[in-house]
């Protein structure tokens, strides 16, 4: 299975990716997310809830530095503008929405379009962030591209009816085998990639 993407797109239209990073606190998620995907990517904007995470990145906070940024840089969610913003004027390059389940509830439908739909227009890899299953809401699962799973605590089978039935399988059953893995045999930091678009 291929890896989820973490270059921004070069010249010609790819299909680009929407992938999950979903895991407990303390299993890997934001080392994964530095090491693999923003380490690697030429263009890359975290959105963090947090103004003290993610500090090793150059700060923006204007549509202007979001447009002409050409590093990895991080932008401080101030309100459901914040996420409109990255969504309108960042392109071309690799969006992370870190903690993503404190913010996204509060965007519009027209911003959650932009993140699920409309990436391919303006080049952009997404990749959001979660602590659980069930905060992921079922849009991210429709026209998602891979799940990173790392180790979660909670009961995935209330999603059953939301999730198409093969999707959902696959998700459980890696979930119950990654935790008897981390949980029961000390691989705290175990990962599985969950391909969630068959055209990939």
């Amino acid at each position: 299975m291929a890896e989820p993407s973490s270059q921004a797109p070069t010249g010609t239209r790819r299909k680009t990716q929407l992938n999950l990073v979903v895991g407990i606190n303390g299993t890997g998620k934001t080392t994964f997310m530095r090491e693999n995907v923003v380490k690697h990517a030429r263009k890359c904007l975290v959105v963090t809830p947090d103004d003290y995470e993610w500090r090793e990145l150059p700060e923006v906070t204007t549509a202007q530095e979001i447009d002409n940024m050409q590093q990895p840089s991080r932008l401080v969610y101030r309100g459901p503008e914040t996420v409109e913003m990255a969504v309108k004027y960042f392109y071309g390059g690799t969006l992370v929405l870190d903690d993503a389940m404190t913010y996204l509830k509060f965007q519009t439908d027209d911003t959650l379009r932009g993140l699920y739909i409309r990436r391919r227009q303006r080049g952009i890899d997404v990749y959001i962030v979660a602590h659980g299953l069930r905060q992921v809401p079922v849009q991210c699962f429709t026209f998602g591209s891979y799940l990173i799973l790392f180790a979660t605590t909670e009961n995935f089978s209330s999603r059953k009816k939301e999730l198409d039935g093969d999707i959902f399988n696959r998700i459980l059953q890696t979930q119950q085998q990654l935790n008897r893995d981390c949980l029961q045999h000390g691989k705290k930091y175990e990962h599985r990639i969950i391909k969630l678009d068959p055209t990939l």
